[in-house]
């Protein structure tokens, strides 16, 4: 279970975005069911996972304001400087250097148009190092059963990630 949260909220990150001042102006993404595979790589141990997600734009709005605050709050509380470098208008990069744990994250993210991106995110600090690769793709319009937001786990269960 403790995976299954992590991947969520890699998938949460990226449905935020990199919530700092310079953030990168990328395009908005087609609203619809998305799908989303995550790898993750702590310590050698390998966990994957995949969730559907119905988005719209209010809904990645809503999702990146929640944890815009919650993110500066955590780089402010880890000492952390970022430099983010827009690439081109589909893709960026991003390296963050934390005082406090002596962390180094860096991530890139690739957009193909508004259907799908790729993210790597490697992280590294004075006792571990973990990767995770999110791969993201548009799959249809949402099912009758999805409302905007909700978010199914590869186990089945649903949540929503923006209200009760």
């Amino acid at each position: 279970m403790k995976i299954h949260l992590l991947a969520t909220f890699s998938m949460v990150l990226v449905l935020a975005g990199i919530a700092v001042a310079d953030e990168p102006q990328l395009p908005p993404l087609k609203e619809g069911l998305w799908e989303s595979h995550t790898q993750m790589i702590i310590q050698n141990d390998k966990h994957e996972s995949t969730l559907k997600v119905c988005r719209t734009h209010e809904t990645d709005k809503s999702v990146k304001e929640q944890t815009k605050a919650m993110g500066e709050n955590l780089r402010k509380s880890r000492q952390c400087t970022d430099v983010i470098t827009q690439q081109s208008v589909g893709s960026y990069s991003s390296e963050s250097h934390c005082a406090k744990d002596g962390s180094v994250t860096k991530t890139t993210v690739t957009f193909q148009g508004n259907i799908s991106y790729h993210m790597e995110m490697h992280r590294k600090d004075n006792q571990s190092e973990s990767a995770t690769t999110i791969d993201d793709k548009y799959v249809g319009s949402c099912p009758a059963d999805m409302k905007p937001g909700d978010a199914v786990m590869g186990d089945g269960k649903k949540f929503n990630l923006v209200g009760p």
